[in-house]
């Protein structure tokens, strides 16, 4: 027999501030996973992540915004760690079929014996592409009003298990301009979310 779906409420809550924390707060605590996909995450995102990371409630977005992630990191992670909170930034975002491609590829060098030590993936664009409206206002907030974050010490997106520097990287070879692809036979270029989905 089929189950019934968990219960869901839908919520159109800004946290400008902490006059609104605790509204927040509160639809926070009734949840046992948040999944928010209004952005741009820098401006409306830190509120709703830090109080999942508190609550012990987890949590997912949609974000393309590392710096927002990286900020996540910081401010949040200590507190995860500490509730249980599952925290999963940028999940659901246009690198899903890269990160599934990749996948695939290293199921089948691992079936194989091998080890994936190198991917290459494309995309091919319809000609009428087209921005969402959420990802103009971030492009938008980018350029504007957004103020640079701080260096840090090394990217905490490359952390081990324990919160430690990682061993390893991901290195990127997104194209500088236009050029000749020979396996395709056709022009291919840079992709402006390459550096964000490694």
């Amino acid at each position: 027999t089929a189950t019934a779906p968990p219960p869901s409420e839908l919520c159109d809550l800004v946290c400008k501030g902490e006059d609104d924390e605790a509204a927040l707060r509160a639809v926070v605590r009734k949840a046992k996973v948040v999944i928010t996909t209004a952005g741009p995450f820098e401006k409306y995102g830190p509120w709703l992540i830090k109080a999942c990371a508190e609550e012990g409630v987890d949590y997912c977005d949609i974000t393309g915004e590392s710096d927002f992630v990286r900020a996540a990191i910081g401010a949040c992670d200590e507190a995860a760690r500490r509730t249980g909170a599952q925290i999963v930034p940028h999940c659901g975002q246009d690198c899903i079929p890269w990160d599934l491609t990749v996948l695939q590829m290293h199921e089948h060098a691992a079936a194989k014996g091998l080890t994936l030590a190198e991917a290459h993936t494309y995309t091919e664009l319809a000609d009428n592409f087209e921005a969402s409206g959420g990802t103009v206002t971030t492009a938008m907030y980018q350029l504007g009003e957004k103020k640079r974050p701080p260096k840090t010490d090394f990217d905490p997106l490359l952390r081990d298990g324990a919160g430690a520097k990682a061993a390893h990287a991901t290195k990127v070879l997104n194209p500088k301009s236009d050029y000749w692809n020979a396996e395709f036979e056709r022009y291919a270029g840079p992709w402006i979310m390459g550096p964000v989905m490694a």
